[in-house]
């Protein structure tokens, strides 16, 4: 899908000083830009710290930008601009440190118009130069992308209920309630309590289907719904039903109907929640313990009363540590 503008600016902020470096044109849209704003929703996409809202009542700097620049009161310039010197502002006022760039994106896609803004940051790398000799290079790190939003303009011009979505990103936690008040969130889906809904559902289902199958069942629906997640994408009820029809005689769309009306057809999944679900996992200073939650009852046994974990099949790797075997 076309991309129409693309900025970058640079803020650094310490508790001595702010560093703010403004771009005074936009990018040209090439091969380089389109390839960094995929990989920029790559990212945004795979993660599992979304929120979902929009713009708070209150008064607040970002959404006045917005309303500007839509209203093309000022350009997209102008609006990038703007946008960094309030976050810098913002993080003084927070007392907060960052470092990095900041990239600012519209795009035009089948639903509408999205706008972009992703935090950038860099590690060090290698590069061969034209001599053949090394040199120390810095390249950005899209494994550590940080903080980001994607407005969905066109759901924002119509008023919908949802059109802002943000996301953390590694070592975002000192920052998270600093930049939800900047960009003036406020959330208006709780997913994990839509998600948690959807799995009694699930659970209370599949009790009408024959034990493997049921747990097959189960099984597949709760993948179904991490795979939409890691997508972006909604998860919708009827769909998952569809394609596991072969797995069950019955329809939990239909069951939905019957014994649980309240439980939304179409959801936003929270695969946090949804890990509990489908692994078992703990760990203490001296143990650490994982395991897929369909191989309880089965391969691994609990004993309640002494509360103790039986395996009846321990994994050829750990067996052979265990008796001293060589790989």
């Amino acid at each position: 899908m076309p991309m129409t503008h693309m900025v970058v600016h640079q803020l650094t902020r310490t508790r001595e000083k702010t560093d703010l470096h403004l771009n005074d044109d936009e990018l040209s849209i090439d091969d380089a830009c389109k390839g960094l704003l995929m990989e920029v929703k790559g990212s945004f996409s795979g993660r599992a710290s979304k929120r979902y809202g929009g713009f708070s009542q209150e008064a607040g700097h970002f959404k006045a930008l917005v309303k500007q620049w839509l209203s093309e009161s000022i350009s997209f310039k102008t609006l990038g601009q703007q946008l960094l010197e309030r976050l810098a502002l913002h993080l003084e006022q927070q007392d907060l440190e960052s470092e990095g760039h900041w990239l600012l994106a519209e795009e035009e896609v089948e639903s509408g118009r999205l706008l972009w803004l992703f935090q950038l940051r860099h590690k060090e790398g290698l590069a061969v130069t034209h001599n053949l000799l090394l040199t120390g290079s810095r390249i950005l790190d899209f494994g550590r992308l940080g903080f980001g939003v994607c407005l969905d303009l066109t759901a924002y011009e119509a008023d919908e209920g949802q059109y802002l979505t943000v996301s953390f990103g590694f070592g975002d936690k000192a920052l998270q309630d600093g930049l939800m008040d900047f960009t003036d969130f406020v959330a208006t889906v709780d997913a994990s309590a839509d998600t948690e809904a959807f799995v009694q559902v699930v659970d209370a289902f599949t009790q009408q289907l024959p034990p493997e199958k049921g747990q097959n069942y189960r099984k597949k629906a709760l993948e179904f719904c991490v795979e939409q997640d890691k997508l972006g994408e909604p998860v919708s009820v009827r769909t998952l039903s569809e394609e596991l029809q072969a797995d069950a005689e019955a329809s939990i769309v239909d069951y939905i109907e019957q014994k649980a009306p309240e439980v939304k057809s179409e959801f936003i999944a929270d695969r946090k929640s949804l890990k509990k679900y489908i692994r078992y996992s703990g760990k203490s200073k001296d143990v650490s313990i994982s395991f897929s939650n369909d191989t309880l009852g089965r391969d691994i046994q609990f004993d309640a009363e002494n509360n103790r974990l039986i395996i009846n099949e321990i994994p050829s790797a750990l067996l052979k540590q265990l008796k001293g075997q060589k790989e």
